[in-house]
């Protein structure tokens, strides 16, 4: 599968239980393969046609990414908002935050940041005990999106990518400092609503040493 998006698949019942809940059967090559054309394709320097998709979807995308931005912010004040926050993403969804620029194969390369559902689990967790001590105290952020595109994923009429820029001011500790960039979405309609399949964050400076990058991008 190279250009044909992951499935979202429930395991039927009485499947196979695993230690590990949700397992990450769904991070195979193939999956990979989408990741690396997908990302090729959200960094392309391509002119997108205006209309290809349709209004009130456009709409519906930019509220979602708005809710998405929010509910990150929220997060140094109410952990609960990092639950709402997963709860926007796919069952099947990757967080990835390259270390070069274009993004490199993250199979082969290293990557700041690379976590499928079950790490954004325990991101979510972890940061819920308050004894993330390298959130201690936590990050207060305010973010902006600004410049969004969204155009049809090929080949699927149920999954639209995106690109916005943005730009992050954080403040810890009396000390404050801003992180700017692009961040690349696929987002899929689901039974639930729409999902987030894949974000990927961009930094302009992702090559270069980072500071405490701690809380989510």
């Amino acid at each position: 599968m190279s250009s044909t998006a992951p499935s979202t698949a429930i395991p039927a019942q009485g499947a196979r239980a695993y230690r590990h809940q949700p397992p990450s059967l769904y991070v195979v090559p193939s999956f990979y393969d989408w990741l690396v054309e997908t990302s090729a394709d959200l960094a392309a320097p391509a002119v997108r046609e205006p209309g290809t998709v349709e209004a009130a979807r456009e709409a519906e995308i930019a509220r979602l990414l708005t809710l998405e931005a929010r509910l990150l912010d929220q997060g140094a004040l109410a952990q609960e908002a990092y639950v709402r926050w997963l709860a926007l993403f796919a069952e099947e969804c990757v967080y990835w935050i390259p270390a070069s620029a274009p993004a490199a194969d993250p199979r082969q390369a290293v990557t700041l940041e690379f976590h499928d559902r079950r790490r954004l689990l325990d991101r979510v967790a972890r940061l819920g005990t308050g004894l993330a001590f390298s959130q201690v105290p936590a990050s207060r952020t305010a973010r902006q999106y600004s410049g969004l595109e969204v155009w049809p994923s090929p080949d699927r009429t149920d999954e639209w990518r995106a690109r916005c820029s943005f730009l992050l001011a954080e403040s810890r500790e009396g000390h404050g400092r801003l992180l700017a960039g692009w961040n690349g979405f696929v987002l899929r309609a689901t039974p639930e609503g729409l999902r987030i399949v894949l974000k990927q964050v961009n930094l302009i400076d992702c090559d270069q040493p980072q500071g405490n990058n701690s809380f989510f991008l």
